[in-house]
């Protein structure tokens, strides 16, 4: 059954889910369940079994959504696609041969690429064969190598969050713009910090790689982009004065996401009939499964409550 519900009808359910994502204590009687059983830690293949089966039942009022309310289906198919990129993301690790978790983001019945591809030895070329005439197509047509592809997934990913404005008008463009703008900048941030720490990036080539983000800045977004290098300066600038160590990229990760959380929680509540509190809903949702997996990943390594309670973030 499809299209049955109306704006009103969306956005009120969109609230009661809001109101069932779990808040930080919640998260701390999760984890201090968890330890309180006692089980040994498990196989990294067992947990990954448990994420997938987690994200398919995390997912599926999204799935739903989807098709409930016709005019909001491309943003919840254009979030679905975060997840998608995942998937490409990991294709694209096996074929480089770099060693990673083979998860794999189940979100049936819109998917493009299929689990079974993990078992297959794909090259770049033959992933690039696979999304010939997808969605995808456009952003990978003229990439080259393991590092420009999986940049190019989170810029496709972005991109079709941010191309759905152009089915709203008015204030509901513009509030949409403007989180996804937000989005945008912590991304093209976060991909700078990857590039220069974990790869070696010189500031000439990051920029190379980054103009494609900043091609999908107009309008105001450009000044997201400055608040969100104020927040990491800011950030950096009281680690030194605590005399601190040099924070890493995950660090930095960690406090801009942690930025982006408060930030879009309190669009969520905008106005009951803007269309702000779906994107929120949605953002809140993703670091809900984010946040889940890494208290899995507490239980594999056997970390303290305080160390996995201090990777969230909520």
């Amino acid at each position: 059954m499809r299209n049955y519900a109306d704006k009103v009808n969306l956005h009120a359910r969109i609230h009661a889910l809001r109101g069932r994502l779990l808040t930080p204590a919640d998260y701390a009687s999760l984890i201090r369940a968890q330890q309180a059983n006692s089980l040994p830690p498990s196989p990294a293949s067992d947990l990954t079994g448990v994420k997938e089966a987690l994200f398919r039942e995390q997912i599926a009022p999204v799935i739903g959504l989807a098709l409930a309310y016709g005019r909001y289906a491309p943003l919840f198919l254009a979030y679905l696609r975060q997840y998608e990129a995942r998937n490409l993301s990991t294709l694209l690790m096996k074929a480089a041969g770099r060693q990673g978790e083979e998860l794999w983001y189940d979100i049936a019945p819109f998917a493009i690429l299929q689990k079974d591809l993990l078992k297959r030895q794909l090259s770049l070329t033959d992933i690039r064969s696979l999304v010939a005439g997808s969605y995808l197509n456009d952003d990978f047509k003229d990439a080259s190598g393991y590092r420009r592809m999986e940049i190019d997934a989170d810029i496709c990913a972005a991109g079709s969050l941010y191309r759905f404005a152009r089915f709203l008008s008015g204030e509901n463009k513009s509030d949409f713009q403007n989180m996804m703008q937000r989005r945008i900048a912590v991304l093209t941030v976060l991909w700078s910090y990857r590039l220069r720490w974990h790869y070696h990036f010189s500031e000439e080539k990051i920029e190379l790689y980054m103009h494609r983000f900043h091609d999908l800045f107009d309008g105001g977004a450009k000044s997201h982009f400055r608040i969100i290098e104020d927040v990491q300066s800011r950030y950096l600038e009281q680690l030194r004065k605590e005399g601190g160590r040099k924070p890493s990229a995950a660090d930095i990760e960690r406090h801009l996401e942690g930025n982006f959380f408060t930030w879009v929680s309190s669009m969520f509540h905008r106005d009951f009939h803007s269309i702000c509190c779906v994107p929120a809903y949605l953002w809140l949702l993703h670091y809900q499964i984010r946040n889940l997996f890494r208290i899995i990943d507490g239980r594999r390594f056997g970390f303290s409550a305080e160390a996995i309670l201090d990777k969230l973030i909520c």
